[in-house]
């Protein structure tokens, strides 16, 4: 392409406008011109020249560059330039422009395209096996290959990217990721020697790619069904538990599983001993310690081998403590029975604590739900579930041995000791007291009617085989409530008959020991009030010790007398 030179004009003299001479220059003069020459196209870091036309010469020619990449050395001087094209990371164009100065201090200029190609060099793909160190694998084994040595040839590249392809081997062969500049797999089982052949692609910033390729031995296996029955557990009795041989290893990843139970005790059921993962519940046992079942598995693959193993399960007993459920048997939503299990209304008493499995607790009596009751005589002989003549029952649970009250019979003071509707002021010879209330007034004894005449009375008589009868506490008292109770009040009445005949105010209070600190007598802050329980609610309240409460005492069995 050829350029147009810039010329500058000057007219020094004029001509005569007819026929005549002229004593000036008739001829004009150029004052300035330039031509930078030719567009040119070349290689990245490849020499050329620029040799520029002036007219008149003797003038100096300037360089600088409009547009594009930095040249070295621009700008810069000279009537013939030898110029080194830039590196480029691809194809570039650099607009230069001459300037020309005549002697006479006139200029003209002009300008040229230099296109440089980008010139690519392919980089290098290398593989390296960095583990194991030692380069020899087994099963199971990581092994890693590396691409990090791999290079780009240009002195300014870079690799950017890096894919591995596994070109032959075991299908069992399983890479994670393969756009890293490491690949790890794991050596496969294998029943034969075999080779696996990964082919590896790098790529340049310039997005030139070049490959390598890499083969592997990989070796056979001694054992070739490995089973596995999974980590030993700890569980607690009535917990379902799960028997997992699902990450047993074959040849081709195919095998089929059989579990046994092989150790002594409880034999269990499971839901299904040919699955590889299958469930039972965990049998109650008998005592406070742990005992465990050993399982064993047995993993047959494709070809009829086999191989086994085997898990340990230690149970350890359930910590349902010594306290009573609630009794309550059915869920709710905000406004009707639901089915329990209900995941829109969670743990819900019905499917928590002793009630939620009251089918899988032995019991020592009988009782509703997960309670467990024992009648027992005046004399403190047990007697039958049937029996309808019973003093006291123990409560299995608790260990501890309840008064049962006799038959609301006669008009108070006219009643029998343990008449269920003798009531008491909360007059203790321990602790915080208040007067202990007029003897035969709300109770048929003759010395007052306060708690302790009572507790008196029944251990002097060695009620029931014992002398330790007490008032209950508060959390004794409401550990008896049972809230799916049919009776007149939340205490089961096949176990606690005899509803006092009136209530107090509508209600059937029965003292606790817990002293409250809701109020003092305002003298000598004696505490005077305590917490009651009302049977037929279930609700506490404080009632103030110089009132009069229901009274139902309480002992433990076993306990020094």
């Amino acid at each position: 392409m050829l350029k147009k030179s810039v010329l500058a004009l000057g007219l020094t003299s004029v001509l005569s406008a007819c026929g005549g001479g002229s004593d000036g220059n008739e001829n004009p003069t150029i004052s300035v011109s330039v031509n930078a020459g030719s567009d040119i196209t070349v290689n990245e870091k490849t020499e050329f020249t620029l040799k520029p036309l002036g007219s008149p010469s003797g003038g100096v020619f300037s360089w600088q560059i409009v547009s594009g990449p930095a040249v070295d050395g621009f700008p810069q001087e000279g009537a013939e330039l030898a110029v080194t094209a830039p590196d480029v990371k691809g194809d570039s164009e650099i607009e230069l422009k001459v300037s020309y100065m005549a002697p006479d201090g006139t200029s003209a200029s002009d300008t040229l395209i230099v296109k440089v190609l980008s010139v690519n060099l392919l980089p290098s793909a290398k593989i390296t096996q960095i583990a194991p160190e030692d380069g020899a694998a087994k099963y199971a084994d990581t092994i890693t290959l590396s691409a990090a040595d791999s290079s780009d040839n240009d002195e300014n590249g870079s690799i950017v990217a890096y894919q591995w392809k596994m070109l032959e081997g075991p299908a069992t062969v399983k890479a994670e990721r393969t756009d890293q500049v490491t690949l790890s797999f794991v050596h496969p089982l294998l029943a034969e020697a075999d080779t696996v052949k990964w082919q590896l692609t790098v790529t340049d910033d310039e997005g030139a790619s070049a490959t390598s390729s890499t083969q592997l031995s990989l070796a056979a296996n001694d054992e070739l069904v490995l089973a596995n029955a999974g980590s030993d557990q700890q569980v607690q009795e009535l917990d379902t538990v799960t028997l997992d041989a699902t990450k047993s290893v074959t040849v081709d990843g195919q095998f089929s599983c059989l579990w046994e139970q092989v150790s002594n005790g409880s034999t269990v059921s499971l839901a299904d001993e040919r699955a590889c993962e299958t469930t039972f519940m965990a049998p109650l046992k008998s005592g406070n310690q742990a005992t465990s079942i050993d399982f064993k598995v047995a993993v047959t693959d494709s070809a009829q081998r086999t191989g086994s193993d085997t898990v340990n399960i230690e149970i350890l007993p359930k910590p349902l403590g010594k306290l009573n459920d609630t009794g309550t048997s059915k869920c709710y939503n905000n406004s009707a029975e639901i089915s329990c299990g209900n995941s829109d209304f969670p743990g819900q008493d019905a499917e928590l604590g002793r009630d939620a499995v009251v089918q899988f607790l032995p019991k020592s009596g009988e009782g509703n739900q997960a309670f467990d009751f024992t009648k027992f005589s005046a004399e403190f002989e047990p007697l039958t579930a049937d029996a309808t003549d019973f003093s006291c029952v123990l409560d299995n649970v608790t260990g501890l041995i309840w008064e049962v009250k006799e038959v609301t019979a006669g008009i108070l003071p006219n009643t029998s000791e343990r008449n269920a509707q003798n009531h008491y002021t909360w007059y203790l010879s321990e602790g915080a007291n208040v007067t202990p209330g007029a003897a035969n007034s709300t109770c048929p004894q003759d010395t007052h009617c306060g708690v302790q005449a009572l507790i008196s009375a029944v251990n002097d008589a060695s009620f029931c085989g014992g002398n330790n009868w007490r008032l209950p506490t508060y959390m004794e008292l409401a550990n008896l409530l049972d809230h799916n109770s049919s009776g007149e009040y939340l205490l089961d009445p096949d176990y606690f008959p005899h509803v006092p005949a009136e209530a107090l105010l509508g209600h059937q209070y029965y003292w606790t020991t817990q002293t409250s600190v809701d109020g003092t007598d305002g003298k000598d802050d004696n505490l005077v009030r305590a917490l009651v329980i009302d049977m037929k609610t279930g609700n506490d309240v404080t009632r103030n010790k110089s009132q009069t409460a229901y009274v139902r005492l309480v002992r433990r069995y076993g306990e020094d007398d």
